[in-house]
């Protein structure tokens, strides 16, 4: 059971009981003594409130953030901070010109991004250019094309093509508590699948990992990670070098290591849907969701989703392709990860 902490109001009944106890005054609520009484039960409330504080401190689950990195430190967990985006883009011009590193883009809503190196450009022959994100986050991962700031004469305005991702946000505070609960929950570091999966975690980027043991044969540790995203997405190579520096730092002497990327194998699904006022762009997102959420090797279950459908208002029936499970493959060469390919919905 827990401490019961006293109201103020029930401290000053306890001084003014101990008063009339020992001096026989009635002290009524506007005497000198209850008066005396109120400032004693204020300051002692003060300190019970203040050793519940301490005591909320104590504990990763309870403990306010300045105080999570003091147990973060004991824990060796510090608080994952953002990445940069990076990717490429086409650029194309009429003339020849020499695209210098610094130059930058914008998708004209904030967010900039800025050339690695230096680039020539022969006329109207398309040029794969790299970029960096100007600060760290996952607003700066994108798809859609970007303008150039103060183009170069000749040099068409909009850069096509682009593929830029890897930006994460700061951990937020709720994950980062959660780590460090698994962390001590776990109690010493050992070579257990949840040990692992836990250091793993902490590698900048990082969201979901997936250890398969012996799967090169004895003595092999393979694991597979996504990087940070929503939904998650496919590591890129500087986040799989990141991570088998830090594995082979910490498994390295016991194990024949291996950090991977699953294999997307992409899923065509198409939903013929059957109701009166059906909102065609509400099972477009379910279906979206449901593919969102499917971890490498796990197996599509045609009749999961076909409930999460039926289940949407006016919906009354839904013929989806495909109508059978798919489970994908895993195996010494790849770990197949099913993603959403192309998507059509329509009313029947």
């Amino acid at each position: 059971m827990a401490y019961s902490i006293k109201t103020f109001y029930e401290i000053h009944e306890l001084i003014v009981q101990e008063i009339r106890n020992k001096t026989g005054l009635t002290v009524p609520a506007d005497s000198d003594a209850s008066i005396r009484a109120d400032g004693t039960a204020s300051v002692v409330e003060g300190l019970y409130h203040h050793q519940a504080y301490i005591q909320k401190q104590l504990f990763i689950a309870t403990a306010d953030e300045p105080y999570l990195y003091i147990h973060a430190e004991e824990l060796g967990s510090p608080r994952l901070g953002g990445t940069q985006a990076s990717g490429t883009g086409t650029a194309i011009s009429n003339v020849d010109i020499t695209i210098v590193a610094g130059s930058k883009v914008t998708d004209g809503k904030s967010h900039y991004w800025s050339v690695v190196t230096d680039v020539v450009l022969t006329a109207n022959v398309p040029v794969i250019i790299n970029v960096v994100a100007d600060q760290v986050g996952a607003s700066w991962n994108t798809s859609s094309s970007l303008i150039w700031i103060s183009p170069a004469a000749g040099l068409n305005g909009t850069v096509t093509d682009v593929s830029i991702g890897g930006g994460s946000d700061q951990e937020e505070l709720e994950d980062w508590r959660a780590r460090l609960l698994e962390r001590k929950q776990l109690g010493l570091s050992r070579d257990r699948a949840a040990d692992l999966v836990n250091f793993m975690k902490a590698v900048t980027g990082v969201q979901d990992v997936y250890v398969y043991p012996k799967r090169r044969g004895l003595g092999s540790v393979d694991v597979a990670i996504t990087a940070v995203g929503n939904p998650p997405t496919l590591p890129s190579q500087g986040l799989l070098d990141t991570a088998q520096a830090a594995l082979d730092e910490y498994a390295g002497f016991w194990a024949d290591c291996k950090v991977y990327s699953p294999t997307e194998q992409l899923v065509p699904v198409s939903a013929i849907v059957a109701g009166v006022g059906v909102n065609l762009n509400q099972i477009e997102q379910v279906i979206r969701d449901y593919f969102a959420e499917l971890a490498p090797a796990e197996t599509y279950q045609a009749s999961v989703l076909v409930a999460r459908i039926i289940a949407l208002p006016n919906v009354t029936d839904v013929t989806l392709t495909p109508s059978s499970n798919i489970v994908p493959t895993v195996d010494w060469m790849h770990t197949y990860w099913l993603r959403l390919g192309t998507l059509a919905v329509s009313g029947a």
